[in-house]
């Protein structure tokens, strides 16, 4: 083996021109992300090791030494959504040996330093970020989490995928049936947002509604408010940063009641952008004498459990976190292993009929 300067740090270009291979192979094997034929890969790491190679904690896995836990990188940890992800996460994780752990801070460069051997990203557009960032770069795997949102993702990032587009079409097809035509949506981001929920809300609008789909629209973002001071507490959207923020989609709901009122909406019910959304905006109805559902009709998406806990019983699209983590956690450990991997996994969703919509059939 050819001598090296100690004093210069060994880099994964010295390892490459040293083997006659580029740079990406070389990182693929040390990081056990894609494909390199297994002797290659074999020669590679003994070639890193004799060197001296030092990269960081995490890529120094080299394959066989494995971390056994993976990250759940999850910025609303007030969101019970990502929270019963988490645990199918867990279960699924236990199962197969592994631990999760779990971080709230938006620090790539924190990442790098930690000893795991992939990463589940929460969703498609903090997946895209982490892909610009750093992520071409450093070759953890990484799964994502999924909502048929428009992004641009490489075909090597596995999915899986909840549609909720149909989720919305579930839910309005569902107060539909029940006999309303006056929707509202409760939405806690600006009208130009090409969110999938609200493209689909404005096509089933259109179906019982003449008026523009936007008088229907409790929008929650200073873009479509800039005069109201409520909205000022919203961080994440004054700074455009909500990627990398908490958001308070309880306290987004309660806002969105208090709008409703003061717009004097004529609608029989609002289908909300979540469940934490759906909750703060009944909670503040429900303190300005409103009563769901009798004034009121409100429906949910996600599913959570958080929906038992309040009266009354909140009528919901479910999603199925759980089973949304466990297969992220599935699909990541599957790649970690080099064993087959499905590149997109399309979750179905289902109405949880509640307390919370009134049945307006029965008016003549």
């Amino acid at each position: 083996m050819p001598s090296r300067n100690t004093e210069k740090p060994i880099t994964r270009k010295d390892i490459a021109e040293l083997l006659g291979v580029s740079v990406s192979v070389v990182s693929r094997a040390l990081n056990n992300s894609g494909y390199v034929e297994e002797k290659k890969r074999q020669k590679i790491i003994r070639t890193a090791e004799e060197l001296g190679y030092v990269p960081q904690p995490v890529a120094m896995s080299l394959q066989e030494r494995r971390t056994k836990q993976i990250l759940f990188y999850c910025k609303d940890l007030n969101n019970e959504f990502n929270l019963e992800m988490y645990r199918g996460m867990c279960k699924t994780a236990n199962e197969r040996g592994y631990m999760v752990v779990m971080n709230g801070v938006l620090s790539f460069a924190r990442i790098r330093d930690t000893m795991i051997d992939g990463i589940i990203m929460p969703n498609e557009n903090l997946t895209e970020y982490y892909l610009e960032q750093v992520g071409k770069n450093y070759y953890l795997p990484v799964v994502s989490a999924s909502y048929c949102n428009p992004v641009n993702l490489p075909k090597s990032v596995p999915l899986v995928e909840i549609d909720m587009y149909r989720a919305m079409e579930v839910g309005m097809q569902y107060l539909f049936h029940m006999g309303h035509k006056r929707i509202a949506f409760g939405f806690p981001y600006s009208t130009t947002n090409p969110n999938s929920r609200l493209l689909a809300f404005k096509e089933q609008i259109s179906l019982k509604s003449d008026r523009r789909w936007q008088d229907w629209v409790v929008s929650v973002h200073w873009l479509d408010k800039r005069d109201d001071i409520r909205l000022m507490a919203f961080k994440e959207d004054m700074e455009d940063n909500s990627l990398k923020m908490e958001e308070d989609f309880f306290a987004k709901g309660e806002i969105a009641a208090q709008l409703f009122q003061e717009r004097k909406m004529d609608a029989t019910a609002v289908i909300c952008f979540n469940d934490e959304f759906a909750l703060g905006m009944m909670r503040e109805l429900q303190r300005m004498g409103v009563k769901v559902p009798q004034d009121i009709s409100i429906v949910g998406i996600d599913g959570t459990r958080a929906r038992r806990y309040v009266t009354p019983l909140l009528t919901t699209v479910d999603a199925n976190p759980q089973r949304q983590g466990g297969e992220c956690a599935k699909i990541l450990i599957d790649m970690i292993e080099k064993k087959n991997t499905k590149y997109i996994v399309h979750q179905s969703v289902r109405l949880l009929e509640g307390e919370s919509v009134k049945d307006l059939r029965s008016r003549r």
